[in-house]
């Protein structure tokens, strides 16, 4: 589905597909590691299952999100009705995204809300595209990306300072992005 080694970005767009059609049509097992050229974000919703980042091994349940950075090999098992949503969140270098793997556990209902109204609006707009789709989308992928920085940095107790030097594409270039698209 994404695994391709085409380098062109036009084949890579954001895209949202539910994890269940995921687990089925890309064959998930924890023996089958994988990696994607697009940074992913696995949002479980309802079941459980077991995921293997770099070797390591842990498992999810409901109201897990997993961020995997482009290129991280991982392999992830689904038991039963898993449900949820991957997001692909794009090709584009200047997304800000985290370097590392995130495993979030999300237990107050507060962030469980916020993540499936931003997750909500990404597969919305994947779904209906129109003017500026692609411009929507990468916005929607970068306020996605920093509220999982802002959720981590919460529980790691660290300053804005910290998170500029994890984040590879940086907040003026989101700005520079949207000032074009005005």
């Amino acid at each position: 589905m994404f695994d391709s080694q085409t380098h062109d970005q036009t084949q890579r767009p954001p895209k949202a597909v539910p994890v269940s059609l995921l687990a089925r049509e890309a064959k998930w097992a924890i023996d089958t590691p994988r990696s994607y050229l697009v940074p992913v974000l696995l949002w479980f919703t309802c079941g459980q299952g077991r995921l293997s980042v770099n070797g390591e091994m842990r498992g999810y349940t409901a109201h897990n999100a997993i961020f995997l950075p482009a290129n991280t090999p991982h392999s992830c098992e689904a038991c039963g009705r898993t449900q949820g949503t991957a997001l692909f969140l794009g090709a584009r270098g200047d997304l800000p995204v985290p370097n590392t793997m995130m495993h979030l556990r999300l237990t107050a209902l507060h962030q469980q809300t916020e993540l499936n109204e931003l997750i909500e609006g990404f597969r919305r707009d994947c779904a209906t595209g129109g003017p500026l789709g692609d411009e929507i989308l990468y916005h929607r992928a970068a306020l996605i990306a920093l509220w999982l920085t802002r959720h981590e940095m919460h529980l790691s107790g660290s300053s804005t300072s910290d998170v500029s030097r994890t984040l590879p594409g940086s907040i003026n270039g989101i700005r520079r992005s949207a000032e074009q698209t005005l």
